[in-house]
């Protein structure tokens, strides 16, 4: 690993800091270092506060650094070099006169896309780009499909047994994963804007989609219900934990009374199947500023998701259990009749998780196996 590569991934694990807390904008982290010593470091925050550069500057302001001529800087994302809620980042680190920048990715914003390297370069500046990028990439992934898509980023997760089921007969599924793996779910929750379940998984479980596991925040919590009306008693209509947010077809979506005040209620034109397109809940998502969300299930709306073509990345949790042919299987939809036609799944990651595996990957829709890249 060279010098730049070891501060870059230094910079990285300080931008996933800001998963989950900085959007609409992107998690960015930055470290400056002179003569092998690191002098400043930062990383974004929230919306509306100073960028990683910035923070980075002013930690070494703090600790008595005020001349850059000999220093690097590195930043995961291009800097920015347009006027948002604050002044453009590439400016700033022209104007302390730094000896070089080394940015993981350029940034996907075509406001910014290769205008801060240039701002940077005109201003003498010695830049390298794409060090370590394919991490880079995915730290800002929700933001670039925010920003090139017009929707949220859509993560879809789930627990399953052995042969591919997320509950048995009866509809139990508690709990089919190990409890190293629901820490894991709820570390997801913590970096995810909002966590999406559907009608079903709420009558069945009675989810709080909360982070407790961890200590983290709560995500936005969405409910996209069906062609029936629901209870109005289950513990996040009540709970006033995170806000809550219930997408319905329906004019009178309950029964059995109404949920607390806080609950808000989206209407949703369903298509000719009665259900709502996940597509228009994810450029709803964004509409409100929220880059990315968590699909937690059931089959159906993970099947959905699938089938729509918006399934952006998949974390997929599978136990040493067997539940056998009657169990409710993961993916509630067709995908393929052949082998040959199987959604794959690229940038393949696996990890050991108590007794159980998660497997992690982008599916690559209309993609030829030929294709596909066996990073595991």
């Amino acid at each position: 690993m060279t010098d730049d590569e070891r501060y870059m991934r230094i910079a990285l694990r300080l931008g996933t800091k800001g998963l989950g807390r900085t959007s609409p904008n992107p998690p960015v982290g930055a470290v400056i270092v002179e003569n092998g010593e690191i002098i400043g470091k930062g990383w974004h925050k929230k919306a509306g506060m100073p960028h990683a550069e910035v923070e980075a500057i002013a930690d070494a302001h703090k600790k008595g650094f005020s001349n850059f001529r000999n220093a690097t800087i590195y930043v995961t994302l291009e800097p920015c070099s347009h006027y948002g809620k604050t002044p453009p980042c590439a400016d700033l680190i022209v104007s302390e006169k730094f000896a070089r920048v080394i940015i993981g990715t350029l940034d996907p914003n075509p406001l910014v896309n290769g205008n801060g390297v240039k701002i940077l370069k005109d201003g003498g500046i010695d830049v390298a780009t794409g060090i370590i990028e394919r991490e880079a990439k995915r730290l800002v992934e929700n933001f670039a499909t925010f920003i090139t898509k017009k929707r949220a980023f859509l993560a879809v997760k789930w627990a399953q047994s052995l042969d591919g089921k997320i509950a048995a007969k009866d509809g139990s599924s508690r709990w089919i994963s190990s409890e190293k793996s629901l820490k894991f779910a709820h570390k997801l929750r913590n970096i995810y804007d909002a966590v999406i379940i559907g009608s079903g998984t709420l009558s069945a479980d009675n989810p709080k989609l909360t982070v407790r596991k961890i200590r983290g925040r709560n995500p936005v919590r969405i409910i996209i219900g069906g062609k029936k009306p629901i209870r109005a008693d289950y513990d996040l209509f009540s709970d006033n934990a995170a806000r809550t947010i219930f997408i319905t077809p329906l004019k009178n979506p309950f029964v059995f009374g109404a949920p607390q005040s806080n609950v808000e209620i989206f209407y949703a034109k369903p298509d000719n199947n009665g259900k709502i397109s996940l597509l228009w809940v994810l450029r709803k998502l964004a509409s409100e500023g929220y880059t990315s969300a968590l699909l937690e299930g059931g089959s159906k709306l993970i099947g959905s998701a699938i089938s729509e073509k918006i399934a952006d990345r998949i974390y997929a949790i599978i136990a040493p259990k067997i539940v056998g042919n009657t169990g409710i299987s993961a993916i509630g939809t067709e995908i393929a009749k052949s082998i040959d036609k199987a959604l794959k799944l690229d940038d393949v990651e696996m990890e050991k998780s108590g007794v159980d595996i998660i497997i992690t990957g982008k599916p690559l829709f209309d993609s030829d196996s030929s294709s596909m890249l066996n990073n595991s």
